[in-house]
């Protein structure tokens, strides 16, 4: 055997000695918010997102190609409002999301059931539960969605944007003990604010502001009597406002009851630009917080304290 065919036949052993390897290194694991572990052969190329936020930080991360489907409510970037939409929760189609052929389905273990995940799964689906309460957990979502995209250093950046803007924020915040209340739903469906344990809480504090229901942990359901006992330096509010009747901030400042609140009287009553920024937990929460301080600090847009 000449030594040219030894050393083409030596060649080639090696190569099919370290296969087994390059496949194990093309492998990525996260564990997901439900304490799940999962597994891909090879990053995620094709996936439906069931939340708003996974939909955001997906593409945030620079995965929208990836979008085979989006859940009803996902509506940012305005570019993946022509994708294919399914239905969550109680409507949720198992057989509307195979359609798409996804390799993974991103929702939140809140809107669908243990039975439909486990029907996604007989079917080759991998589901993964993406619930991000305050903004450690929304660090996690990124990374964990960056990794199975194979998007770390994207994620990575993404974090340490975030985290630049909230630390910039904070310096320039003086906390004088004043309080802020979050209407996250109006009276006329229910008061609900944000208490402890929250992304909109931490906004707060980064701000240099005192939730004023920082004693109640989670979303909460509150009364028109507890919010005016705990009169708050500033209201705001994230309904949207569709052109009819009373602005939101019209509305609190005409309650009943209210006239004497220290927001009120002093006009500290603001209505959040984009609801969808803060209350959704994602990359956008930096925007979020640009526009608490603004606001609450009497700064037009183009003063931002970061960017």
């Amino acid at each position: 055997m000449s030594k040219k065919l030894v050393s083409l036949l030596l060649a080639a052993l090696t190569l099919l000695a370290c296969m087994p390897a390059l496949a194990e290194s093309a492998a990525v694991t996260v564990t997901d918010m439900h304490g799940r572990e999962i597994t891909l052969a090879e990053p995620a190329t094709r996936v439906v997102a069931m939340q708003p936020s996974d939909c955001e930080i997906l593409c945030a991360l620079g995965c929208e190609e990836a979008l085979a489907g989006i859940g009803a409510y996902c509506d940012y970037p305005a570019s993946i409002t022509s994708l294919p939409v399914v239905q969550s929760g109680a409507e949720t189609n198992i057989e509307e999301i195979l359609a798409l052929n996804p390799q993974v389905v991103f929702m939140n273990d809140m809107g669908q059931s243990e039975e439909q995940v486990r029907q996604l799964e007989e079917n080759g689906v991998q589901v993964v539960v993406s619930k991000a309460a305050d903004i450690e957990g929304v660090y996690y979502a990124i990374r964990m969605i960056g990794h199975l995209m194979g998007k770390d250093d994207n994620a990575e950046a993404i974090v340490a944007d975030m985290q630049a803007t909230f630390e910039d924020i904070r310096s320039k915040s003086a906390s004088e003990g004043k309080t802020v209340y979050f209407e996250v739903s109006p009276l006329q469906w229910g008061l609900w604010t944000a208490g402890a344990g929250t992304f909109m809480d931490e906004l707060a504090s980064i701000c240099g502001l005192t939730n004023a229901f920082a004693d109640v942990n989670d979303w909460a359901a509150v009364s028109e009597e507890q919010v005016i006992a705990r009169d708050p330096d500033y209201i705001v509010t994230i309904m949207m406002y569709y052109g009819e009747g009373p602005t939101p901030v019209e509305e609190i400042m005409g309650r009943e009851g209210w006239q004497d609140m220290k927001a009120v009287k002093n006009a500290q009553v603001f209505n959040a630009s984009d609801s969808n920024a803060i209350s959704r937990p994602g990359p956008r929460l930096k925007d979020a917080a640009i526009e608490l301080y603004n606001m609450i600090n009497g700064i037009a847009d183009e003063q931002s304290p970061a960017a």
